[in-house]
């Protein structure tokens, strides 16, 4: 019943029990995939896609529903009467989803390669723009930081899945030789094991009851009722039976992004907060986002 999943708890452990014994690599780790194996799963899955404007109306739908979460979280933070930086904190925490390296790692397990695209399309063009942008401002706001437009949109520019991603619109319009396919493809297949071993030479448990209402609050909010939301919406106006549907709803179900918890911490936000939202939400995914998989099963 768990053998999609089991993989993931493997590389998460075997990242730990690395980091203990020897030590953290997740830095060089997290470079390889965002330099090599984003842009070949990218390009593997993006040349074969015909774009069409139903691909433009997923990505209005998925920043839709990012904020729809985002402005979620803002209310309940205020309700909670949170101060400046702590509330900027929560928000980050509680909308921007771990949809690149963990969201392909179990769309991957789950559903097989073929429906990665989607959680492609959600991550690039839903997740990390609304990151480096709106999530930027909110990060800056909370630690009152100027905001530095120019340097928000060279990272947009000159992120490597973002340059590959219109490399590949551009290779559509030839014939690209079976060999390169085949090893963006090859390549691709190691976001998985280089991924989750990296996250969990990430973890931290020293720091666990840190502010740990907080903490469950946002992780609630973001794993449990945003997808729930999202779960009933489709179920009312869509196919739930329908693969793009279930990993639409297994996106948004994701647990908090740790690029969104590497720039909170830049940015001067809440550090012990959002490691330890980072921590608890993706050892909870093992059980969250498996027990929404086999709901929609």
């Amino acid at each position: 019943m768990l053998d999609p999943v089991l993989p993931i708890a493997l590389y998460l452990g075997f990242g730990y029990i690395f980091k203990i014994l020897f030590k953290d690599n997740s830095k060089e780790l997290v470079e390889f995939v965002i330099y090599f194996s984003l842009p070949a799963i990218v390009f593997a899955k993006i040349y074969p896609l015909e774009l069409t404007y139903e691909t433009l109306e997923l990505v209005f739908m998925f920043n839709t529903f990012i904020l729809l979460n985002l402005l979620l979280a803002f209310i309940i933070g205020r309700f909670l009467k949170l101060d400046k930086k702590t509330l900027a904190t929560f928000v980050i925490i509680a909308t921007f989803g771990n949809t690149s390296f963990i969201g392909l790692s179990y769309i991957d397990s789950f559903y097989g390669q073929d429906y990665v695209v989607y959680a492609l399309i959600y991550d690039l063009f839903g997740s990390f723009l609304l990151l480096v942008t709106l999530g930027m401002v909110i990060i800056n706001w909370g630690s009152g930081q100027h905001v530095n437009f120019k340097s928000i949109f060279k990272s947009v520019l000159y992120f490597p899945p973002i340059i590959m991603f219109f490399i590949t619109v551009f290779a559509k319009l030839v014939e690209v030789p079976t060999f390169l396919i085949n090893t963006t493809e090859t390549l691709g297949s190691t976001l998985v094991p280089i991924a989750m071993i990296a996250i969990g030479m990430k973890l931290e448990l020293k720091n666990i009851f840190y502010k740990l209402k907080i903490t469950s609050i946002a992780i609630l909010i973001k794993m449990l009722i945003v997808p729930v939301l999202v779960l009933i919406a489709f179920s009312i106006f869509y196919n739930l039976d329908d693969t793009w549907s279930k990993t639409t709803i297994l996106e948004v179900a994701m647990p908090p992004m740790t690029m969104a918890v590497v720039l909170a911490i830049k940015g001067g936000l809440d550090e012990r907060l959002a490691i330890n939202a980072l921590v608890i939400g993706v050892l909870l995914s093992l059980l969250s986002v498996t027990g929404f998989y086999y709901y929609l099963a």
